[in-house]
């Protein structure tokens, strides 16, 4: 399911589902064996015709140019809770690989939101070493998808259960709590207006326990 590792397969097929119904073809658990001049040959030997052909294959942190460095690399950049990969080595952004103490597990966002957010902390604890403190955010991203707008707030990935606990998937519009552990660890609505989600972002930064969610 597109999108299960992000949002949830629950979720995933609520959105997959509106991108068929607006034309899109969507082909899962095949392979593209060669792009071709009329366009894209599938392991199965079908020809999918197309006159552009996009290639969208995720990305990889740009950490080539550290290799003999001395810091760890893992995934992008290892930096602790400050940012700090080293004594006076910071990271920060896509490429950075940090300690997020909010939710005690190490993560890399590949957010703008979150680049800047960084970018700001980790020059902080730089200019004043002494008085360091904890990169823990709540990581935000939102995308519009035809009419549906979508808002997320928190660590999705690798939740052990997502609940909707407002409006209706059928309908497209709701909010979905997620959990890890015993807690809620983050939330995402589909149109939705924006204060039907806040009040659960506020929930995520003061580790709102699941059952009192």
């Amino acid at each position: 399911m597109p999108l299960a590792h992000a949002v949830g397969e629950q979720i995933g097929r609520v959105l997959s589902q509106a991108h068929r119904e607006h034309g899109v073809d969507l082909r899962t658990g095949v392979a593209v064996s060669a792009v071709t001049d009329t366009g894209v040959l599938l392991t199965g030997g079908e020809l999918v015709e197309a006159d552009e052909v996009l290639v969208a294959i995720g990305s990889q942190p740009n950490t080539e140019w550290l290799d003999g460095s001395g810091l760890e690399i893992a995934d992008g950049l290892v930096c602790d809770q400050y940012s700090a990969a080293a004594p006076d080595v910071y990271g920060a952004g896509d490429v950075a690989r940090w300690h997020n103490p909010l939710f005690g597990v190490p993560m890399r966002v590949e957010h703008r939101t979150n680049a800047a957010e960084q970018g700001m902390a980790a020059a902080r604890n730089l200019r004043y070493p002494d008085a360091r403190k904890p990169f823990a955010p709540v990581p935000y991203f939102w995308s519009d998808q035809y009419d549906m707008k979508i808002h997320a707030y928190g660590h999705l990935r690798g939740s052990n259960e997502v609940a909707v606990v407002d409006g209706d998937l059928e309908q497209r519009r709701f909010v979905a709590a997620y959990r890890s552990g015993d807690r809620l660890v983050g939330a995402l609505a589909v149109g939705m207006p924006p204060k039907a989600i806040r009040r659960w972002r506020q929930a995520v930064v003061t580790g709102t326990a699941w059952k009192d969610k």
